[in-house]
């Protein structure tokens, strides 16, 4: 009989023998990348339909930093802000400074609280696949909200038509679970796996055992943290050969930082982040553009990262 591991717990290793040995630039920057593919994540699984074809997110609200769900976002940030283990919640904290937008409560995230609630009661856990079965197995047994509905028939203007049912609160179970890297044995870590409750646990008929469907949510959240982790790393690196000749007061380097790891953002914004006045945030984008890092975007004015140029 095979005992291998699975795929995902080996990347969960080199994780978890990465951490102790992170700088705090790159300890930073996993938070804030970790947090921007939970806004995608989280874009993705909530129920916009649900509350009307206005809300429909459309391609550009799953870039946290410049999304126009402002509301939607102010709520998720303080949601993360209270209920995230510290290195999240600073980065979230850090982004509602920067968008000017206070601590909000909103009783969208009950469902969140409720299964964050019931995960906690499963912890400490040694087999955190079968940890997360169960309580996917109590969400889908005894909170009704969370289940996907399937196709409907219903009335319009005399015809009988098919439509898909209103979304449920998958995107809850996953923001929950994603809170709770200690699941994992990865302590208050600077990272969050996104994705592990995804909308397909919670059908009606899963297209396959829940297991399984676990173990690739899994596999992909692993991936997606350990391709953040490289990518921030190369991009504190870069800064640093790049910014090696600025004085040590330049905010060049934290600039670069942010919008590195959380996304573009305007000179005001990173103004309000970093707690410096605007002209310093202008003289530091001027370095970052002077040595070739960043430039400002036309439209919105935010400052966005260049791409690295390949060598010939």
């Amino acid at each position: 009989m095979d005992h291998a591991s699975p795929p995902w717990q080996l990347t969960l290793a080199r994780i978890e023998g990465a951490l102790p040995f992170l700088r705090a630039e790159v300890a930073d920057g996993l938070a804030r990348a970790s947090l921007r593919r939970l806004w995608r994540v989280h874009v993705r699984d909530y129920a916009f339909e649900n509350l009307g074809p206005e809300h429909n997110p459309g391609l550009g609200a799953t870039e946290l930093t410049r999304s126009w769900y402002a509301t939607e976002r102010q709520d998720f940030l303080s949601w993360i802000s209270r209920r995230g283990p510290p290195p999240l919640a600073r980065a979230a904290q850090l982004t509602l400074a920067a968008k000017d937008a206070r601590e909000s409560f909103s009783g969208t995230f009950e469902a969140a609280d409720r299964a964050l609630e019931r995960l906690d009661d499963l912890l400490p856990a040694r087999e955190p696949q079968a940890v997360l079965t169960e309580w996917l197995r109590q969400l889908r047994d005894d909170e009704v909200d969370f289940l996907e509905g399937g196709s409907e028939e219903v009335l319009i203007e005399g015809r009988v038509v098919q439509r898909f049912a209103a979304r449920g609160s998958a995107w809850a179970a996953s923001l929950a679970v994603a809170m709770r890297p200690q699941l994992f044995a990865l302590g208050a870590a600077p990272l969050a796996l996104a994705g592990l409750a995804p909308r397909s646990v919670f059908r009606a008929q899963p297209e396959s055992p829940l297991p399984a469907l676990l173990a690739s949510a899994i596999g992909a959240a692993a991936g997606d943290v350990a391709t953040d982790l490289a990518a921030v790393a190369a991009m504190v690196a870069r800064g640093e050969e790049r910014l090696a000749d600025l004085y040590a007061s330049s905010q060049a380097p934290a600039m670069w930082q942010l919008i590195g790891a959380l996304g573009p953002l305007t000179r005001a914004e990173l103004a309000r982040a970093l707690g410096v006045t605007r002209r310093t945030a202008s003289q530091a984008a001027q370095a970052l553009d002077k040595a070739g890092l960043a430039a400002l975007r036309p439209g919105d004015h935010a400052l966005v990262p260049k791409r690295p140029r390949m060598a010939s």
